[in-house]
């Protein structure tokens, strides 16, 4: 009975992440278009993205308390709500061709977004400790059904309500939204405990000091900060290339392969970390993302782009799953929503100035800079890594 439950509410909400994650792919083909297109010139292209991942890292922390006390579904509907709201203004200033109100719809998708990222933390409240890293695993995996689906959805969205173009995607965002609401209604995740409710919290200073927790942030931070850098700017390396541009075709193409190298790995992911340790796959993921840089740098064929974009969403899998399963070492259960909270803060603010710089940097110096850009962020994870391995020495001995 309990397997079952388990693999219930695992399923529900892999397939809940899957919608969400379809979002996000339906709005990262076409956002940083849209925004080249509408915006007072291409540097501002990514604003709008920047003010989506600034609502996402603001809504983290006020998430995690509103589900610690009303619980994970009713805290996720509130927050898609949201979205859904967000979904509809956006439709509405494309109509408008407003670039400030393009904005603001995005600000309240992200905010429904960053809840949407608490699923993997709601697959472990319903999982024993033997389940809980695949379970993180396995709920990421839901983002092979978004990079299956989601490009064909924004194609089709493209011109769906035209002459309103990309209006479409936005209504299919909102459709997706609805759906999840209905998935929720059937999870069965524990409410939150008396102990979680009550219990004794340490100073966030304290917490914070612990390698394992240090370690874990900065692997979340830039690794996923690093992976959105990279593909903010490939869409719009690809739509203004100076010798051959690319269609949208292939630029869903791409980010296709990217998303796949995201989630596909999900499938797995858990049992590496199991096999060899969340600091070593932490490692590999830094690894795996440095290659892409490499590759990004050796040419850009669209084989090129799509190796480049699987590979930095493959270390992207591999640094964020396995630093979620590390920070699950760092808390108790009475610290979960200030210190899940707190993470998702650090990590989508990391994301939010990314996204900013991103368009920035493109704009300034071109594609292979911001590749360049990443490298010494990536450098980084390993010193942290091996800076962990070596306090961990004493008490291995």
């Amino acid at each position: 009975m309990q397997i079952t439950r388990e693999i219930r509410n695992v399923g529900l909400l892999s397939f809940c992440q899957a919608l969400g994650q379809t979002q996000m792919i339906l709005v990262f083909s076409v956002s940083s278009i849209i925004g080249a297109s509408i915006a007072p010139n291409v540097g501002w292209a990514t604003v709008p993205i920047t003010f989506q991942f600034l609502f996402m890292t603001l809504s983290t922390v006020p998430a995690a308390f509103l589900m610690k006390h009303i619980g994970r579904a009713n805290g996720f509907t509130v927050f898609l709500v949201i979205g859904c709201g967000g979904a509809s203004l956006m439709v509405y200033a494309l109509y408008l061709q407003s670039f400030i109100l393009f904005c603001a719809g995005s600000a309240l998708f992200g905010a429904s977004a960053g809840a949407n990222q608490q699923f993997r933390f709601a697959a472990v409240d319903a999982a024993t400790s033997e389940f809980r890293s695949r379970a993180v695993s396995l709920v990421l995996a839901g983002g092979v059904f978004a990079a299956l689906v989601g490009p064909s959805l924004s194609s089709w969205g493209y011109d769906m309500i035209s002459p309103i173009l990309y209006g479409g995607v936005y209504i299919v965002i909102l459709a997706l939204q609805v759906i999840m609401m209905i998935l929720l209604r059937f999870t069965d995740i524990p409410a939150p405990s008396v102990q979680e409710r009550t219990g004794h919290v340490r100073p966030m200073r304290v917490i914070a000091m612990q390698p394992a927790f240090i370690v874990a942030l900065l692997s979340a931070m830039i690794g996923y900060g690093v992976m959105n850098f990279v593909m903010l700017s490939t869409p719009i390396f690809m739509y203004l290339h100076p010798t051959h541009p690319f269609g949208q075709i292939d630029i869903n193409n791409v980010i296709m392969w990217h998303v796949l190298g995201m989630f596909a790995p999900g499938f797995f992911t858990g049992w590496l970390i199991k096999k060899f340790g969340d600091v070593n796959i932490i490692l590999a993921g830094a690894v795996i993302s440095v290659v892409c840089i490499a590759v990004n740098f050796s040419g850009d064929t669209l084989w090129h782009l799509r190796i480049g974009m699987a590979l930095v969403g493959l270390g992207w899998n591999f640094m964020f799953t396995a630093g979620t399963t590390l920070l699950l070492s760092t808390y108790t259960p009475a610290e979960k929503a200030k210190v899940q909270g707190i993470n998702d803060l650090f990590v989508f603010g990391t994301v939010a100035i990314c996204s900013l710089f991103a368009a920035v940097i493109y704009k300034s110096f071109g594609f292979f800079a911001v590749n360049l850009t990443a490298a010494p962020l990536l450098v980084l994870v390993v010193l942290a890594v091996l800076w962990l391995r070596w306090k961990r020495q004493p008490v291995d001995a």
